[in-house]
C-alpha cells in the first residue's frame, strides 16, 4: 500500500540551478505585477506604484511583523509536535489507549477552529493574556495535521520491521527513537508542511481579535492584513507579499531539504 503522506519530489529538482533561479525570479515578477494590478484597480502594472505604499508603513515594520507571525506559528507547531510525540509514545506503549484517543480526536479535528474561537477568547482575553489566546488558536489549527500524519505513518510501518525490533529487544524509548521516529519521518515532514499551512490560514483571527466588546490587536501580518483590508490596499498588498516571501523561504530552506532527506526513510 502506498503511503498517503508521501511528498513526491518537485519537478524543479531535475532542473539546473540557473533555470531554477530564472523560474523563481519569473514567479516573483508575476506576483509583483498582480499585486500592482490589484492595488491600482487594474490601472497599472508598473512596480513603481508600490513604492508609495511604503510611505505609510516602513519595510522594517513589515519585516518585524513578519517575524512576530513566524515566531507564533513556529511556537504553536513546536508545541503541537511535542504533544504528538507524547500521544504517539503512549499509543505505542499502551495500544489500548488508541481505541479511546482516536475517536475523540477524530471528532475534535472535524470541528472548525472558529468554533473554539469564542471560548478561547472569552477565557484568555478576559484574563489579559491575548498572546496565549493567539497561541492556543494556532495550536488547535496546526496540531491535527502533524498528529494524524504521525499516526498514519506509524500504521504504515511493515510488521516485519516491528518484529525485528522485538527480536533485538528494542522497547520503550529505544523502540520509539531508533525505530518508530525514523520510520514515520516522511509522514511527519508532510504532516508538518500541512500543519504550517493550516496555521497560515488562521493568523488573521489569532492576531486581530474582535469579539463582542473584546478588541485586541497583536503585532503580526495577520493584524496588518485584517486592519488594512478594504481601507489601505497598499499596506494590504505589502503584508500579503511579506507573507508569500516567508512561506516561499520556508519551503525552499526548510521543507524542501527535509522532504528530500525523508526519501531515505520510505518503505517501498
Amino acid at each position: 500500500m502506498q503511503h498517503h503522506f508521501r511528498h513526491e519530489q518537485h519537478h524543479l529538482n531535475k532542473k539546473p540551478l540557473h533555470k531554477k533561479v530564472l523560474y523563481y525570479l519569473l514567479a516573483i515578477m508575476i506576483i509583483i505585477a498582480i499585486s500592482t494590478l490589484l492595488a491600482t484597480n487594474f490601472q497599472s502594472v508598473y512596480p513603481q506604484t508600490l513604492i508609495d505604499f511604503y510611505q505609510r508603513i516602513s519595510v522594517v515594520q513589515i519585516l518585524l511583523y513578519g517575524l512576530f507571525t513566524l515566531t507564533r506559528v513556529t511556537i504553536a507547531y513546536t508545541i503541537g509536535l511535542f504533544m504528538t510525540m507524547i500521544f504517539l509514545f503512549l499509543i505505542i506503549k499502551f495500544r489500548r489507549i488508541e481505541n479511546f484517543i482516536m475517536p475523540v480526536f477524530d471528532i475534535l479535528q472535524s470541528v472548525p477552529v472558529l468554533a473554539f474561537f469564542p471560548l478561547i477568547i472569552v477565557t484568555f482575553a478576559n484574563l489579559h493574556m491575548p498572546e496565549l489566546a493567539a497561541q492556543i488558536v494556532l495550536i488547535v489549527a496546526c496540531f491535527w495535521s502533524v498528529f494524524f500524519g504521525a499516526i498514519g505513518g506509524f500504521h504504515q510501518i511493515p510488521q516485519d520491521i516491528l518484529d525485528a525490533a522485538k527480536i533485538y529487544n528494542a522497547k520503550g524509548p529505544k523502540l520509539f527513537f531508533k525505530v518508530i521516529l525514523p520510520a514515520i519521518f516522511p509522514a511527519l515532514v508532510t504532516g508538518s508542511i500541512l500543519s504550517f499551512g493550516a496555521s497560515w490560514n488562521v493568523i488573521i483571527i489569532s492576531e486581530y481579535i474582535n469579539y463582542g466588546n473584546i478588541s485586541i490587536r497583536l503585532p503580526g501580518l495577520g493584524n496588518l492584513l485584517s486592519s488594512s483590508a478594504g481601507r489601505d490596499t497598499g499596506v494590504f498588498i505589502a503584508s500579503l507579499l511579506m507573507l508569500v516571501i516567508i512561506i516561499f523561504t520556508l519551503d525552499r530552506l526548510v521543507w524542501h531539504p527535509l522532504t528530500e532527506h525523508s526519501q531515505k526513510y520510505k518503505f517501498e
